[in-house]
């Protein structure tokens, strides 16, 4: 690791104004009770110099990468910033940066979409370090495909064969998943979701067995921060 202290810039990349909160609230707990130094802002900031970060986080949206937009820019050139650094994306983040990384779109409607929590197959991988048996919380339309050779692909499911990324063996990783996730906080996001879009219910699924174990995904942020 850096003799820098290590600091992350998390983006948070969520459109509704009640959805940022919640989720800056969420990180901030994670993160404050791993003992990590951060900083939270919104993809619509007006985002300048990035030298004080080590780490970017890239997280979740309602934005589908398939769609070209007017973020697509912004990101890129905010990744690039962090190239030589370390990166995680998180589901539209773990799209988005695999976009950025192929400068090409390789993102596109899943046949089979995933709502609810999930078993997910893990390698050995350092990100995943201290995670076993893990079922990881999944809210995705879309899909990533056809990465190059750049990519290892480092965890799967029987729905979604690219379920998280490593690129270049560097500490850039996308997971598909939601490891910051909380059971609570799951729940109440599959309610608005199905609220908003009953048709999704078809896509729910189920697979925890107990709520507790998912204390151990926030590993992830533990392993991501102490990367190489």
């Amino acid at each position: 690791m850096d003799a820098v202290k290590p600091k992350i810039f998390f983006l948070n990349c969520t459109l509704a104004e009640s959805g940022i909160d919640r989720l800056n609230k969420l990180f901030t707990s994670i993160l404050t009770e791993l003992e990590i130094d951060f900083e939270n802002h919104h993809l619509t900031e007006n985002i300048t110099s990035l030298d004080k970060f080590s780490h970017l986080i890239i997280s979740g949206s309602a934005l589908l990468v398939s769609n070209e937009n007017d973020n697509d820019k912004k990101l890129g050139e905010i990744i690039q910033q962090f190239i030589n650094k370390r990166i995680l994306g998180i589901c539209y983040g773990h799209q988005i940066l695999a976009k950025a990384l192929m400068k090409k779109n390789i993102c596109r409607k899943s046949k089979t979409p995933e709502l609810g929590w999930r078993y997910v197959s893990l390698v050995n991988n350092p990100l995943f370090k201290g995670i076993s048996d893990p079922v990881f919380y999944e809210s995705h339309l879309e899909e990533i495909f056809e990465l190059d050779k750049n990519f290892t692909i480092i965890a799967s499911n029987t729905n979604c064969d690219i379920q998280s990324y490593q690129f270049d063996n560097k500490p850039i990783w996308g997971v598909q998943f939601h490891p910051e996730v909380t059971y609570e906080y799951g729940k109440r996001s599959i309610k608005n979701k199905l609220v908003n879009n009953e048709a999704l219910r078809k896509y729910y699924y189920n697979e925890l067995v107990d709520s507790d174990y998912l204390k151990q995904n926030h590993m992830i942020f533990k392993n991501f921060i102490d990367s190489y």
